[in-house]
């Protein structure tokens, strides 16, 4: 799973590359909420990477690695 953040956080995009029309909605979250999204859900984090954006970028991006916790 990954995810941007912070500048806007709720996002609608009209077009897909190139230029295909598509209808969904998208929303960044700072990497320690989504973290504890899924800890809250259930989930072990086994992993997390979080990329500081890069010169001229707008957003941070995380990836987790989760998984369901085994069943005794």
């Amino acid at each position: 799973m990954s995810c941007g953040s912070f500048l806007r956080s709720h996002l609608r995009p009209t077009q897909a590359y190139g230029g295909l029309p598509v209808s969904y909605e998208s929303y960044l979250l700072p990497p320690d909420r989504l973290a504890e999204l899924l800890k809250r859900a259930g989930l072990v984090l086994t992993a997390r990477l979080v990329e500081e954006p890069a010169e001229g970028a707008e957003r941070t991006f995380a990836t987790f690695l989760a998984h369901r916790p085994e069943r005794p």
